[in-house]
């Protein structure tokens, strides 16, 4: 597990790509596509703020997705999910559930962790209203 940083801005939508590694560091993982990716993002001591797997984006559209036969993994942070969350630093943990494990059946990995930082946006919501608003205001 080598950690990662997420910068993600409030209120924006934030594409990241990770790599998931067996604990070694070097040897990938190979996701087969009955596995399911999970991912965990929250405060020490809390129950996760979002709860994300490969199975189905939430109904914001963030989404866990991955290439099967690799160890590639895209996690998907929509706005209306950053938008619930306050500025801050949180916690990530990346899952796999093993569908080849028998011992106990389908094992939860932790497969890498890191941290999500939630940074306020100071171009504020932009929609339509707020750009036609802003051309009239110049």
């Amino acid at each position: 597990m080598s950690g990662f940083l997420i910068l993600a801005y409030k209120n924006r939508t934030r594409d990241f790509d990770v790599q998931i590694y067996e604990p070694d560091g070097s040897t990938a993982v190979v996701l087969q596509a009955d596995d399911v990716v999970r991912v965990k993002i929250g405060r020490a001591g809390s129950e996760p703020d979002l709860d994300l797997d490969s199975i189905e984006a939430t109904a914001s559209g963030s989404s866990v997705t991955f290439t099967t036969g690799t160890n590639d993994v895209t996690l998907r942070l929509a706005q209306a999910d950053l938008n619930g969350l306050t500025p801050g630093v949180y916690d990530v943990e990346v899952a796999v559930v093993d569908n080849s494990e028998t011992a106990p059946d389908d094992a939860i990995k932790t497969a890498e962790v890191g941290s999500l930082c939630v940074v306020r946006t100071m171009t504020g919501d932009v929609t339509e209203e707020s750009s036609s608003e802003s051309s009239q205001s110049k």
